[in-house]
């Protein structure tokens, strides 16, 4: 399990975006700034154009099967994105609405993918998830998402595909191995008609022809929630600390997405892949002058701050007890950190900045209990650094296997990190609760 977070309500973050959007002075800021043209236009066409053009193949080939499936798919994804859109109500980071988690753009263009991928196969699918990627690119160089959202839009939409959408079978003709006691050869079969959907049954027979059925060792997992800064103290060298904890705080808590991918590699160890975006953007009234990044900003200003990390991890991990009640892994791994940290003042013009990439070794242990063949809980921690980076991240989790691929999750935590290069130092602390899903495949 890596890093989450939990949702609350933001009531104050729409009161800061009406005074975003009325006030022109804060849109000179460039922090605020959005950006338009022929990336942003072709990211509104896309995430119209990849539902529409996957409803209208499977109308053209007879698929109304399938066209159902992508109805029910994009209907799901869509009710689940606006309704979290309004109960989150997370300000844009161009400052011009409270609706930017989930990103709608996203969550609409990989409805399509999804579905094209998962009905249709990878000769069509890559493609597609190639024309939603870039959908969701396009709203974060618009400055009207931030990556977070758009990691939970496309998941969300992939999510609800692969609920509703069954594989099609593209051909008349069968040919499978036949075995006998004294014969090996294979068996062929033409049925006029066959082609279409493949049943349920159809597909888990598939999945197990001619072995025993595996226990699934791949799965995917979104985590959703919220974080609250508990301190963002920053000290630049030759001056003055300050901390991003005593700005205004409205977004507090900030919503947060992650993901991670787990890759089985045999029952006893694993390959974990995580991706963990986070960012803050607050303002305040400065009680003290400010010196960051070689500008300086005076007591009574009002000033703009923009915090984010974005964290790429990788861990080989072993379990330690296989086929046993209790759970304990030990992994190692590698951690790359992109770290930025702005500063603006309310009318622009005095931008600062300090951006930095990390890359650490890392080490993690997690342990757990199965209660029940579906309940179970486990305790981890990861710490990772060197010399200019360390974080440390612990958390809790309660786990609940809902069928053979399905599960899901709740769980805390907090991080812990410093950064320590020749320019600054930050010393933060953030906690951290949400609810993960999770696939096997």
């Amino acid at each position: 399990m890596t890093l989450g977070t939990s949702s609350l309500r933001y009531s104050a973050a729409t009161a800061l975006s009406i005074t975003i959007a009325c006030s022109p002075a804060l849109a000179q800021s460039e922090i605020f700034e959005g950006q338009s043209g022929t990336i942003s236009d072709l990211g509104d066409v896309v995430q119209i154009a990849l539902p529409a053009g996957a409803l209208i193949g499977s109308l053209w080939i007879g698929d109304t099967e399938g066209a159902w499936q992508l109805a029910k798919g994009a209907a799901a994804t869509g009710i689940i994105t606006h309704t979290m859109k309004f109960g989150y109500e997370r300000l844009r980071p161009d400052g011009s609405e409270s609706n930017s988690f989930p990103s709608g753009h996203t969550s609409a263009a990989f409805s399509g993918a999804a579905y094209i991928h998962h009905r249709y196969g990878n000769a069509w699918g890559i493609p597609a998830y190639a024309a939603a990627t870039f959908v969701g690119a396009s709203r974060v160089w618009a400055n009207r998402h931030y990556v977070d959202d758009v990691l939970a839009g496309g998941s969300i939409a992939v999510f609800s595909s692969l609920y509703f959408t069954d594989p099609y079978n593209s051909s008349d003709l069968v040919i499978v191995p036949s075995f006998g006691e004294d014969h090996i050869g294979l068996a062929m079969s033409y049925t006029p008609g066959l082609t279409g959907p493949k049943s349920k049954k159809q597909n888990q027979n598939a999945e197990i022809w001619g072995q025993k059925e595996q226990k699934l060792t791949r799965s995917y997992s979104l985590l959703v929630g919220g974080f609250d800064t508990e301190k963002n103290q920053i000290n630049e060298v030759g001056q003055d600390s300050f901390d991003l904890y005593d700005f205004s705080r409205e977004s507090e808590p900030n919503t947060y997405a992650a993901a991670q991918l787990r890759w089985g590699l045999d029952q006893s160890q694993y390959l974990s892949f995580g991706f963990a975006p986070m960012e803050a953007r607050d303002t305040t009234t400065l009680k003290q002058d400010i010196n960051f990044g070689g500008k300086h900003y005076q007591a009574g200003a009002e000033v703009i701050s923009a915090y984010r990390n974005w964290m790429l991890s990788t861990d080989y991990v072993y379990k330690l007890l296989v086929n046993s009640d209790w759970v304990f892994d030990a992994g190692i791994g590698v951690s790359i950190v992109g770290q930025s940290i702005r500063l603006d003042n309310i009318n622009g013009e005095n931008l600062s900045e300090h951006d930095d990439l990390f890359v650490t070794p890392a080490a993690s242990i997690e342990a757990g209990y199965h209660f029940t063949e579906s309940l179970s809980t486990t305790i981890g921690y990861r710490i990772s650094g060197l010399s200019d980076f360390e974080q440390e991240s612990l958390w809790l989790s309660l786990n609940y296997q809902l069928d053979k691929r399905w599960a899901t999750s709740l769980f805390a935590g907090q991080i812990n990190q410093t950064t320590d290069t020749d320019d600054y130092y930050n010393d933060a602390q953030f906690d951290y609760a949400g609810f993960a899903v999770t696939y096997a495949f």
